[in-house]
């Protein structure tokens, strides 16, 4: 038979339990944005440049590079058109910043080579959690680095594809104690810039994804979510379309 003093013990025990948990869970969460907001001025990646960022035989097909976050590298490659092969060149949850460092050259590029720099969401991510003060600041630098980018692989040699930052949707369940509306304000102030930044500069084209899949600069429709930051199947697919359109030269 179960005492009475066992009970409030018991509760007291449970209590305790839900506390030290809340406390962990509060803990990690401080701990995952203090890594985001630092990832922002980038880390040391030397160990994960592109393994297949290597000069190729001059026999072989132009290649497609997808350089980028974990968009780039969880771009499914079966819809481009045939005649490039596509290389995934994408680090999962990667800001600009460190994709910066891990590109640092583009002279693997041949004749024929596409880049398509697609990243951006993760220095969203970050940035949302830093003072709001700064926020400009890491949007244009954010844009910065990108343009940066894309002119030193048009420097190259290559065909270089910028995509805007993937406009935010709706944060699902999971995210919602890591989420700050703020990312919203984050690419729409990135994307200006982009815009402005390949605006009358020849050799880079953007891909502008806003307008490829409906939406605007703060919000991406939800049909088109697999989760708040990244697209799904069918997202890929439209803005795959989109690139082959550029490819093939039609208007």
């Amino acid at each position: 038979m179960t005492s009475r003093r066992a009970v409030p013990v018991r509760a007291f025990l449970a209590v305790a339990g839900a506390a030290a948990l809340i406390g962990v869970a509060d803990i990690g969460r401080e701990a995952w944005i203090a890594r985001k907001v630092a990832y922002l001025d980038g880390f040391d990646p030397a160990w994960n440049k592109c393994v297949r960022a290597e000069p190729a035989s001059e026999a072989q097909q132009p290649r497609l590079y997808l350089v980028g976050d974990s968009l780039a590298n969880e771009w499914p490659t079966g819809g481009f058109d045939p005649r490039y092969d596509p290389v995934h060149c994408g680090m999962s949850s990667e800001t600009t910043a460190q994709l910066v460092q891990r590109f640092d050259r583009f002279d693997f590029l041949r004749p024929g080579d596409v880049v398509v720099l697609i990243s951006g969401v993760y220095d969203g991510v970050g940035a949302s959690f830093a003072q709001p003060e700064r926020l400009p600041d890491f949007a244009q630098k954010a844009a910065e680095r990108l343009l940066a980018l894309a002119r030193l692989a048009r420097d190259n040699g290559g065909k270089v594809i910028l995509s805007t930052i993937v406009p935010p949707f709706d944060p699902e369940l999971l995210r919602r104690p890591f989420w700050r509306e703020s990312i919203r304000d984050f690419s729409e102030k990135a994307n200006a810039a982009l815009r402005a930044g390949v605006s009358g500069d020849p050799g880079i084209d953007l891909l502008d994804v806003a307008r490829a899949l409906g939406g605007d600069d703060r919000r991406t429709p939800d049909i088109w979510a697999r989760n708040g930051l990244k697209p799904n199947a069918a997202a890929f697919a439209a803005l795959t379309a989109e690139i082959n359109r550029r490819l093939s030269g039609t208007p």
